[in-house]
């Protein structure tokens, strides 16, 4: 059962810029298509800004349900209850990935003597309070919070205005086609893609005509921004570091001469990676409360999020196995979760949607908008 929560189409707007941008200012999925990874951002961000409006389609042709209501309308209760199951274990999963881009960047970076597991158990128990307090909560948090993150991007980029290489972009298609399409893949995935998550949320939307709206708009604007920090990069440090750069924004940073901008790129992560785990955390936390039966989704956070971390800290022995893996293996991991069952209960969704209610056959075949009263 819904709890009576409801949030605006402007927080709802804030959360999807957040979940977008907080991780991806520091990770390009695009980066491994080098120079031209702009060609394969402008390609992912038009196949995830469509991705992303299917999931706001679906949701609209089931009013009020989220994806586990959804899963079992669609495909019966024992195959909707099963994949729901695996929809936890993949939520569960990208709040771990999350939280060890998280530690790694700050125990690389900041706080060089600081264990992973101090520094990602403490970040934990801060949104163990902001998940339990409710997505209303987290909904106004992103309305004071997520408009730091372009701000912070802002300052960066015009401070480095007396640094650059114009001509770094070019030669645009150096190495083929084929990277790009590569890259374009992986930025589909991470993370248009991830907003999958999005649909245990869309039902507290208080403005459903919205939606379609609010995700087209923050895939778009996220689209941009992850555009101006490639080519401030790009313009900085040059093509060939690119690609081959763990975190690039931090290694631009260390460019501005006379100013400290790491502080910036900490926050940037804290609120962008804490609403992409909230989100996670408060999405495979409900989808438990309602396979189980239960009301109070609370019951349950706790336990994702403990899970949440040890995967984090123990999945990976290092930043590299993470890298290869999710750069090798993540985008096909993905695409069951965020591209096969979501179209799939789509088409189901479109399929059962049949005739408007009223309108009723007659001997011809043809039909008649008659009210069918009981």
């Amino acid at each position: 059962m819904m709890e009576k929560t409801q949030i605006s189409w402007i927080q709802l707007f804030l959360l999807l810029s957040g979940f977008h941008i907080g991780s991806t200012v520091l990770l390009s999925p695009s980066a491994g298509a080098g120079r031209d990874a702009w060609l394969a951002m402008i390609l992912g961000g038009a196949g995830g800004t469509l991705l992303m409006w299917s999931y706001a389609v679906l949701s609209m042709l089931n009013p009020s349900k989220t994806l586990v209501e959804i899963l079992r309308d669609r495909l019966g209760k024992i195959a909707g209850t099963i994949l729901s199951f695996l929809y936890v274990w993949y939520f569960i999963h990208l709040a771990s990935l999350v939280f060890r881009d998280f530690g790694e960047f700050l125990c690389t970076t900041t706080y060089l003597e600081t264990p992973m597991v101090v520094v990602i158990g403490l970040f934990a128990v801060v949104l163990l309070y902001t998940v339990n307090s409710g997505i209303e909560v987290l909904g106004r948090l992103s309305e004071l919070l997520v408009p730091v993150i372009p701000v912070a991007i802002s300052i960066i980029s015009f401070s480095l205005f007396t640094i650059n290489d114009f001509t770094a972009v070019l030669p645009i298609l150096e190495n083929g086609l084929m990277p790009v399409l590569k890259g374009a893949f992986g930025a589909i995935t991470f993370p248009y893609g991830e907003t999958v998550a999005f649909l245990m949320l869309f039902p507290h939307l208080n403005r459903k005509d919205k939606l379609k709206k609010t995700v087209v708009i923050s895939a778009v604007l996220s689209t941009l921004m992850g555009l101006l920090v490639f080519f401030r990069d790009l313009f900085v440090i040059g093509g060939d570091l690119i690609g081959r750069s763990t975190f690039i924004p931090h290694l631009t940073s260390l460019l501005i001469p006379e100013f400290n901008v790491e502080p910036l790129l900490d926050i940037n992560l804290l609120i962008g990676g804490g609403i992409k785990i909230s989100v996670c955390v408060y999405a495979a936390a409900k989808a438990l409360c309602q396979i189980r039966g239960v009301q109070d989704y609370r019951g349950f956070t706790r336990a994702v999020l403990t899970f949440a971390v040890v995967l984090a800290i123990w999945a990976y022995d290092s930043v590299l196995e993470l890298f290869a893996w999710t750069q090798k293996v993540y985008g096909f991991y993905v695409i069951p979760f965020q591209v096969l069952i979501p179209l799939l209960l789509l088409l189901l969704s479109l399929i059962r949607k049949g005739k408007p209610q009223g309108e009723v056959p007659d001997k011809e075949g043809n039909n008649n908008a008659e009210a069918v009263n009981a």
